[in-house]
């Protein structure tokens, strides 16, 4: 019990249970139960003075407790009457009803501010985190345990708090009912302790249940997630009624799982109510049968015993909410110590202003973790500062790896890159990473509008500077043209823009946060002729209008061709390098390649 005890301690101070929110609430608790227990005990007064008629002599000789009552009328200096008792009782009931309205408000508050601060220590962790850990993680089992674990969680932790709640209860009517009578109360003691052993087997079913429970969201949501972004794929392959047939697979798991958890609880819920009124019923025959109790006492026991009925099934019942939602405890846990080991490590000290003269790769490795053989190999390059640099090469190269590789995206296995002849890993990340702007292949484009796609570049920027963006990246003739102009809603992703204008439009993105290095991956993948002429232009208006390094990386050779170099990776190696005519005149891949895809454009 113990152990349970400090297990579940250690697990809500981590999940974000402090210690002053823990006595706060142990605090109300033990009030609200001290105003209960002598507000039912002054039942027992109240039902000695009617017997009594208020007689005071009588009521001293027949219960010792009428001297410390008495005394306390007399320092109050109110004389004791049958309203005054009436009053004092329901007094107290209020006062219990009073902290009792601030415990569950207050339980509320800290509940949901620990789910809050759950939710955005996980995204915060989540970005934090390295490639290799977004890598391995879907995004359907983070939005899961976001949206849905992290309350499970939280309420898991919260339950004990409640199972001590009405351990206090327990004690505080354990306590009367000893008062009154010592045998019956031993003997409801022990029926009690063998009722709350009857649903055991159904409280340890529970934990696996909330397991499976857990398994089965993750499932749904990553499936979810994946079709969700992807219903043209859908329709247009005409799986629509294969993945509807897997995704009812899904949810009837859900809906049994769920279902068979509140069968289990509603079991442990409907036995214990049958043995506590067996209890009461039993002791109202041998009280007056073979006891020979005052009826006062009968009533006040019966009284606490109908109380007690709950608190009994409160703590059998939270016990059980504990063990249902600890597969949501254990799935947090897990993910926080995986992310907390995938923070990236920024070794940095120095700050990086510029780049003075170039970037140099030597004899740069880089391995995915899962795999046993390079991705990278041996790559030792140069690129100059002011200098248009693309990396070729045929897919699955390595292209975009090795790029990832300058803003330290990846961590390169073996090897060194330097900046101006200094180690990269010298600087901190954020200032390496300010310098470097990304143009992905794909534009990722948040919902909003025109205008606060751009600001994602730099969020404190003008409305000059938006426009000088816009203008460079070759957008802005198009965003003028439309009736809210730089105010227009862009849906996700952007789909109501061509491919050509959701790439310009990221481009503006990448252009206004004045970086050094602009990087372009795969910038006309997706583009027709016309947009691909158009994007080439605007690459040329930065080049001229900019002192920015620009690192295009693709396989379309034809687009680039005005590159100061040409770097050609093939199979992670460096196959060669040099300007488009040195290139050309080879005999390599580059030039083979570059004949194929002219003879297709004409």
């Amino acid at each position: 019990f113990m152990n349970n005890i400090i297990t579940w301690f250690s697990r809500s101070l981590r999940l974000g249970l402090s210690y002053k929110s823990l006595f706060i609430l142990i605090t109300m608790s033990f009030l609200s139960t001290f105003f209960e227990v002598f507000g039912i005990s002054m039942f027992l007064p109240i039902f000695q003075f009617i017997r009594f008629n208020g007689d005071l002599e009588l009521l001293v000789e027949d219960a010792e407790i009428w001297i410390y009552m008495i005394n306390i009328f007399d320092y109050i200096n109110i004389e004791p009457s049958l309203i005054i008792l009436l009053i004092s009782s329901f007094v107290l009931f209020v006062l219990r009803q009073f902290v009792t309205y601030l415990r569950i408000v207050y339980s509320s508050s800290v509940t949901q501010k620990i789910i809050q601060k759950q939710r955005n220590n996980m995204f915060s962790s989540y970005i934090k985190a390295d490639s290799n850990f977004h890598d391995k993680l879907p995004v359907g089992n983070l939005v899961n345990i976001i949206t849905t674990e992290v309350n499970s969680a939280v309420n898991g932790i919260m339950a004990p708090i409640e199972l001590i709640v009405f351990s206090i209860m327990l004690f505080g009517y354990v306590f009367i009912l000893l008062f009154i009578s010592l045998e019956m109360t031993i003997a409801s003691i022990v029926v009690l302790i063998i009722a709350s052993r009857i649903p055991g087997a159904w409280i340890k079913m529970s934990r696996n249940i909330g397991r499976k429970l857990v398994h089965a969201n993750t499932s749904t949501s990553e499936f979810l997630v994946s079709r969700l972004r992807s219903p043209r794929l859908v329709r247009l392959s005409g799986t629509e009624s294969a993945e509807q047939e897997e995704y009812l697979k899904l949810t009837q798991s859900q809906r049994k799982l769920s279902v068979y958890s509140s069968i289990l609880r509603a079991k442990t819920e409907v036995v214990m109510e049958p043995v506590v009124i067996a209890i009461s019923l039993t002791f109202l025959y041998f009280s007056s049968s073979v006891l020979k109790l005052q009826i006062e006492i009968i009533g006040i026991y019966l009284v606490v015993a109908l109380r007690l009925m709950p608190v009994v099934k409160g703590i059998v019942l939270q016990w059980q909410s504990v063990q249902r939602f600890m597969g949501s405890i254990e799935i947090i846990e897990r993910r926080i110590d995986d992310m907390e080991s995938s923070i990236e490590v920024d070794s940095g000290e120095l700050e990086l202003k510029n780049i003075k003269s170039n970037i140099k790769f030597n004899k740069v490795c880089y391995r995915y973790p899962t795999s046993i053989h390079d991705v990278i190999h041996n790559c030792s390059i140069r690129i100059g500062v002011g200098e248009i640099t693309a990396i070729v090469g045929p897919s699955g190269s390595g292209k975009s790896t090795l790029v990832d590789l300058l803003p330290r995206i990846r961590i390169p296995t073996s090897g060194e890159i330097c900046i101006d002849n200094k180690s990269l890993d010298a600087y901190t990340l954020s200032s390496v990473r300010k310098l470097i702007s990304y143009v992905p292949q794909t534009p990722q484009i948040f919902i909003g509008t025109i205008k606060n796609h751009i600001l994602y570049g730099k969020p404190n920027a003008t409305s000059e500077e938006i426009k000088n963006a816009a203008q460079m990246a070759g957008i802005d003739l198009f965003v003028n043209s439309l009736p809210d102009g730089y105010d227009t809603i862009i849906g996700e992703d952007a789909s109501r823009l061509s491919g050509g204008q959701r790439q310009r439009l990221d481009l503006a993105r990448a252009l206004i946060a004045e970086s050094h290095v602009l990087i372009l991956d795969e910038p006309t993948s997706n583009l027709d002729a016309k947009s691909e002429e158009i994007f080439r232009q605007s690459v040329m208006k930065i080049r001229k209008e900019t002192n920015k390094t620009i690192i295009i990386i693709t396989h379309h050779l034809v687009s680039i061709s005005y590159a100061d170099k040409i770097i050609v990776l093939n199979n992670g190696k460096i196959e060669s390098s040099g300007t488009h005519e040195e290139l050309i005149e080879g005999n390599s891949w580059y030039s083979s390649a570059y004949k194929i895809q002219e003879n297709e454009a004409y």
